[in-house]
């Protein structure tokens, strides 16, 4: 078990008076980590639970809840387990959405009875698997990191402490010590690209070293250790100001990026944001420049840049409506309120105004005029530009009138006339 105590003393894992959490599935490996765990821990029965989720993908998939059962019973320690009822298994991406369902799960476990580490039974094959699948999926070096050794899920820190063992070696672990399992006989089927990876390809790479899940777990700590130093960086450059569906930053606090590391920087703020990988290309600092990539857009205008989920973007109504004072309305995706008191909600303007109990609310035109203090008109296009406001972004301001004539554009304009009795409108947004 020398590997398997390093793993703890590498990473800094305190292990005393702490709440462990095994997701297991009656496997080999788990059944493997199951006994570590039982042989490591100082009082095994305090501080381990064992968390089994059933999928019910297999007829047979009872036998592992039956295994865990008699050794839960054998090693004195707690059992918790759940089913993944049929109805609720979709028709399309039913991988995708059981790993959903057993992360919840996971994490409800985990928080009902205050769990420190969630440990999977993760290996050094798995690794190397997870690493050659992302490479052939997408090439991204991230996504081919993505089985953390060290993480989280929800309040827990996420282990995998048999990440520098291989298959054959847990194998040897469960003869040695006399360890039932079940094997998911799916695992020996060719239908996945993951299987034909583990049957064909691993094995053979395996022929041309001995040192292959040596040299995974290598690339796993070096891609960390080079994310981390990215991520420093990026984490040093002010960050935009997020507007839900879209962020907005100062072209100037881009300045130290080379033009390598303008492409990497917006995929770290998409990922930050939405978890999605975007890898845009030959991005260059510009007043005036868009780019589109999966779904993103990518707009430098004036002196911000704009990065904007398409996707996410609402649709856009063109009617105005009546709202009255301090009740919340909703207008383009957006929850608003205007008052004339301080509210707790994010107040993103104000406006001097007629006192009326009623105000009507919409979006501007491009072609319409608003009022300038010396009493002269201006398009409202000029001053979207004035402001760095997109084209695409416009329709997305509040605009608020008083006797059809705009006295409020969220970001833009607010009423320059003055009058002693005028009041003081305050417009709020809820995130």
């Amino acid at each position: 078990m020398t590997k398997f105590t390093n793993f703890f003393t590498e990473n800094k894992i305190e292990i005393k008076n702490k709440k462990v959490l095994l997701a297991a599935s009656g496997g080999p490996d788990s059944v493997a980590l199951l006994h570590m765990l039982v042989n490591f821990l100082p009082d095994p029965s305090e501080q381990l639970i064992v968390a089994h989720l059933d999928h019910c993908l297999r007829s047979d998939s009872y036998l592992e809840s039956e295994l865990l059962k008699k050794l839960a019973v054998t090693f004195d320690i707690k059992l918790v387990e759940k089913k993944w009822p049929n109805e609720l298994h979709p028709q399309t991406g039913i991988e995708a959405k059981a790993r959903e369902y057993r992360y919840t799960f996971l994490k409800d476990v985990g928080k009902k009875y205050q769990i420190d580490y969630l440990m999977t039974a993760h290996h050094g094959d798995d690794l190397i698997e997870n690493i050659l699948l992302k490479f052939i999926r997408s090439g991204d070096a991230a996504e081919m990191n993505s089985l953390q050794i060290v993480g989280r899920l929800g309040s827990m820190q996420l282990l995998r402490p048999l990440i520098k063992y291989s298959k054959v070696e847990l194998l040897n672990y469960d003869k040695q010590n006399n360890l039932s399992f079940i094997e998911d006989e799916t695992n020996f089927e060719d239908d996945t690209l993951r299987n034909r990876l583990r049957h064909h390809v691993v094995p053979l790479l395996k022929q041309e070293t001995d040192h292959l899940v040596d040299n995974a777990y290598r690339f796993s700590k070096e891609m960390d250790l080079l994310s981390d130093c990215q991520n420093s960086l990026f984490e040093s450059i002010m960050m935009p100001v997020d507007f839900k569906n879209w962020l907005r930053g100062q072209i100037k606090d881009l300045k130290k990026l080379s033009d390598n590391q303008l492409p990497a920087f917006f995929d770290y703020l998409i990922y930050k944001k939405w978890h999605r990988h975007v890898h845009f290309t030959e991005i260059y600092l510009n007043q005036s420049a868009t780019y589109n990539k999966d779904g993103f857009q990518l707009i430098f205008y004036q002196n911000y840049y704009y990065v904007i989920n398409k996707s996410k973007l609402p649709g856009i109504d063109h009617n105005r409506k009546l709202i009255k004072l301090d009740e919340e309305f909703c207008i383009n995706g957006k929850k608003y309120l205007i008052s004339l008191y301080k509210k707790s909600q994010k107040q993103v303007g104000y406006f001097y105004g007629k006192k009326m109990g009623l105000l009507e609310v919409g979006n501007l035109s491009q072609g319409d005029k608003l009022k300038l203090a010396n009493g002269k008109q201006t398009k409202a296009k000029k001053k979207f530009a004035e402001n760095g406001i997109p084209l695409i972004l416009r329709p997305y301001c509040l605009t608020i009138w008083q006797d059809k004539e705009p006295v409020y554009v969220e970001n833009v304009y607010q009423n320059q006339e003055y009058n002693s009795d005028f009041a003081r409108y305050n417009v709020y947004v809820y995130s």
